[in-house]
């Protein structure tokens, strides 16, 4: 006759941490005057913004309080919410998405705090809004890089190497007719110029067939004049100097012209980008 499996101990059970908006859900459950915020918030409205290095088992909830918390697995930012900030989403007390957002503008590095408005806009946040409630110029800053076409965080993190590399801005999700009522949309890039630039994430480029698909569309871009630029997931930090000489290169062939003092900027950001690697 089987025997019934014995109950996990309680020290097997304590190994298996809970996700972040679980445990999330159980502080602002217990602690009436804690809310979740920022990059914890932010993932719990379902963006994607947590560290590449840290993985969401180790991500501390992120709380906003009065007063100082003492919680174990909890980052407490004392400071004092007006009731309009506060919200709840999947049983969890958090900021509103607008909070959240102006938040992660506030307190995250420039290039994420880009990628997160992107996600916020295309989850329906109102920039115009967001815009009237910033308050300082760092803020307004990253707010006029937002883009709601971004297709995902690294392409955000692309768009705002190219436009802080001086760089026009590119458009997001260019539709170009192909043959037989076909449509291709590029990740980012210059209709003018007939130049795009496409991020291969690992999830979606890797196999044998979709590099092969890849192949074939790019192929049939070119045909139609199109200069395509792949950037893989390594371009991150260290060969962002190459991509912007690539870039700025290609879209001179194409019959881009920048002026002097746009040239100087161009390859002024160039060398900066290649004293960092260095």
């Amino acid at each position: 006759m089987n025997q019934p499996l014995p109950e996990p101990s309680l020290s097997a059970k304590s190994s298996l941490q809970p996700s972040l908006a679980e445990r999330a859900r159980r502080v602002t459950q217990s602690v009436p005057q804690a809310v979740a915020c920022r990059r914890t918030a932010a993932h719990i409205w379902g963006l994607h913004v947590l560290s590449l290095d840290t993985a969401e088992d180790d991500w501390p909830v992120e709380l906003i309080a009065p007063g100082h918390l003492a919680i174990p697995g909890c980052v407490t930012h004392v400071t004092t919410l007006p009731a309009d900030d506060i919200t709840e989403h999947e049983g969890v007390r958090l900021t509103t998405q607008e909070r959240t957002a102006l938040d992660c503008v506030r307190w995250l590095p420039r290039m994420e705090a880009v990628a997160a408005l992107d996600q916020f806009l295309r989850r329906g946040v109102d920039l115009e809004a967001l815009w009237h409630q910033s308050t300082s110029w760092h803020q307004r800053d990253a707010l006029s890089l937002a883009d709601r076409g971004a297709g995902s965080p690294r392409e955000s993190w692309l768009r705002v190497i190219l436009v802080d590399g001086g760089l026009p801005r590119p458009t997001t999700q260019i539709r170009v007719p192909l043959a037989d009522d076909r449509f291709a949309y590029l990740d980012l890039g210059w209709p003018d110029f007939q130049v795009a630039v496409e991020y291969d994430g690992q999830q979606h480029h890797t196999s044998s067939a979709d590099q092969l698909h890849d192949e074939r569309r790019r192929a049939e871009l070119r045909g139609l004049g199109w200069r395509i630029i792949a950037v893989r997931r390594d371009i991150f930090p260290g060969q962002t100097a190459d991509l912007l000489h690539q870039v700025a290169d290609t879209l001179i062939q194409q019959g881009w012209q920048p002026g002097a003092r746009q040239t100087t900027r161009i390859l002024a950001r160039i060398r900066a980008a290649r004293r960092r690697r260095s």
